[in-house]
């Protein structure tokens, strides 16, 4: 940690200024999440399945470039120690290359050409991010280094991310995607249908990568150890094999590994979906989305913040059980509510401040909180568990903390989920009757996308509570390890 204050810890304020990075990672993963495939589809074009592909088969570019960066993080010796110059390279990088993927497309009228575009880009900000997330994550691993602490590290900084994801996200709405008419026939234009938004976007939100970027480095250089007389690590392919090899054969970690993909993609399938459904089914107002989107962000990021507390009370394993069962209860709310008829979307209006409201938009809402809110103690938790499979390896094998190499294992699994979710839902709403570029679309078509929403998620959420029922990781068993009393 710090060469002058070896055993000091980090302190609330030192987790809050490395969390600000994640803002970072928040405004790149998260608009892109909420706003990609509307993009895609909407504006460039592209037809559903092409739109996944040219952003799912970045999935073999990262399973090479996340275990390097590891690798190379972890061998890493520099004046500025193993990290801190990657985030700052991989942020910047992450903002220029952002930016890009939100303007450039649109320039190029041939379908063909904009789906190679879309490709390359995609390929670059995921590399760009590779730079940035596998050394980030690992710093935080190396700031909180204790179980509990670990707990709470993650969910401030998952909190952030939320709270960054709230305010860029649920606020582009009225921010950036406000609907307007058009005078000549008066008809209403969805904002999410006008090309000069994204740019806007785009924009505004580049910037908001280089602050964050730039505060994280700063504010936490008091981490970054000088570690040039250091033993000089091996980038070998030799070394990197034998690093990595012995991961993958750590039962523990490809157990967390495992459970973080089948989480992460259920709380894919619904990210991907929901904004369709706002847009087609529910036909939600701006303010109404921001509502509806903001309140699941804040939902997620309270509970985050507060995952310490759950995690001290009911160890792990229940805190991960007890998040997925709320999900499971908004997920499953939504369809029971809105699929079946017990209320219609637009039932109950009402004016709210001057914005027109509905009763539905508020049930919408609360169930959509509780599915983000369980969703707040899984996500963080799971990040936990990678670094206290990576303590009790090191202490099994005596050697150092390879937290970079953890992580970025971790940061492939999480990024393989996401893809495979870009794969399977451009296929379902191609399936489902959506035609892109179109302004309306058929009820069958939009009954189909509203389904997918509510029940993908939570069905593939019931297989990760089952496997996490198995993990055998507790308080206990990670102390004996630090304390040297454990042959497991």
């Amino acid at each position: 940690m710090n060469a002058k204050n070896p055993d000091r810890k980090a302190s609330t304020s030192d987790i809050f200024n490395y969390a600000v990075g994640e803002g970072a990672n928040s405004v790149a993963m998260n608009s892109w999440g909420s706003f990609g495939l509307l993009y895609l589809t909407l504006i460039i074009g592209l037809d559903p399945i092409m739109a996944g592909l040219a952003v799912s088969i970045s999935i073999f570019w990262d399973a090479i470039t996340d275990p390097l960066m590891g690798h190379l993080s972890d061998n890493t010796r520099s004046r500025w120690g193993r990290r801190h110059i990657y985030v700052l390279i991989g942020g910047l990088a992450t903002a220029a290359i952002f930016l890009s993927y939100w303007t450039v497309p649109q320039l190029l009228e041939s379908k063909m050409a904009a789906f190679a575009m879309v490709l390359l880009l995609n390929l670059l900000i995921r590399t760009a991010l590779t730079v940035f997330v596998v050394p980030y994550t690992a710093l935080g691993f190396e700031i909180c280094p204790e179980y509990d602490m670990r707990a709470k590290l993650q969910g401030i900084r998952f909190f952030l991310n939320q709270i960054v994801n709230f305010v860029f996200g649920a606020l582009a709405w009225p921010l950036f995607f406000k609907d307007t008419v058009n005078e000549a026939t008066g008809e209403t234009i969805n904002g999410s249908q006008i090309a000069g938004n994204y740019n806007a976007m785009g924009i505004t939100l580049s910037m908001a990568i280089v602050a964050a970027t730039l505060y994280c480095c700063f504010s936490t250089r008091r981490f970054a150890t000088d570690n040039r007389d250091h033993p000089k690590g091996h980038n070998d392919l030799k070394a990197f094999w034998k690093d990595f090899s012995s991961i993958f054969k750590d039962r523990l970690a490809i157990f967390v590994f495992i459970f973080t993909i089948i989480a992460q993609f259920s709380m894919g399938l619904m990210a991907q979906t929901q904004m369709y459904t706002y847009v087609f089914f529910m036909e939600f107002t701006p303010w109404e989305k921001t509502f509806s989107h903001g309140g699941g962000m804040i939902a997620f990021a309270l509970v985050s913040l507060n995952l310490s507390k759950v995690v001290h009370r009911f160890d792990k394993k229940k805190t991960g059980l007890i998040g997925m069962c709320i999900s499971m209860f908004g997920g499953f709310g939504l369809w029971a509510v809105f699929s079946t008829g017990l209320m219609a979307p637009g039932a109950g209006p009402f004016e709210l401040f001057g914005q027109a409201f509905h009763a539905s938009t508020i049930v919408f809402g609360i169930l959509q909180m509780c599915w983000w809110g369980g969703c707040g103690l899984v996500i963080p938790l799971s990040t936990s568990m990678v670094a206290d499979v990576a303590a009790i390896n090191a202490k099994k094998n005596g050697t150092e903390v390879r937290n970079a190499s953890y992580a970025s294992v971790f940061s492939f699994s999480q990024k393989a989920s996401f893809t495979i979710t870009g794969v399977l839902i451009a296929s379902m709403i191609s399936i489902s009757g959506f035609v892109s570029g179109a302004g309306e679309q058929t009820p069958e078509a939009i009954r189909n996308i509203a389904n997918l929403t509510f029940l993908s998620g939570p069905i593939v959420l019931i297989f990760a509570a089952l496997m996490l029922s198995r993990y055998p990781v507790t308080r206990k068993m990670v102390a004996q390890y630090e304390q040297g009393e454990s042959d497991a």
